[in-house]
């Protein structure tokens, strides 16, 4: 039982850190195509800034919103779905560690 309450525990750790990573990303992406005009310029593959913003507010809508994370504390520690839910959230937070480097290399370009 130990081990489902922690793979319970990560599951919503997971949840809350790939939630911030969210916000903090579209957040950032926001500010920079804000102060330099740029939402309709190409950051990285398949993304200009406006459209980036436009997916992690549908991921955060979507998945990261405060009625998820009460399914995700109601989740039966017992729960089959826990290893596939915590996949799905560190796919997620992969997704958003090639944002920020697609963001990353887009910097250093212009600069």
């Amino acid at each position: 039982m130990a081990v489902s309450e922690n793979k319970k525990d990560q599951l919503l750790q997971r949840f809350d850190f790939a939630k911030k990573q969210n916000l903090d990303l579209m957040e950032e992406i926001e500010q920079y195509a804000r102060d330099h005009d740029a939402f309709e310029t190409p950051f990285m593959e398949g993304y200009t800034f406006k459209t980036g913003i436009e997916a992690l507010q549908e991921e955060r809508d979507l998945v990261f919103n405060d009625e998820n994370r009460k399914i995700v504390l109601s989740v039966d520690e017992d729960s089959k779905e826990l290893d596939f839910l915590i996949t799905k959230i560190e796919e997620q937070i992969n997704h958003y560690g090639e944002m920020r480097m697609g963001l990353n290399i887009y910097f250093k370009s212009t600069n």
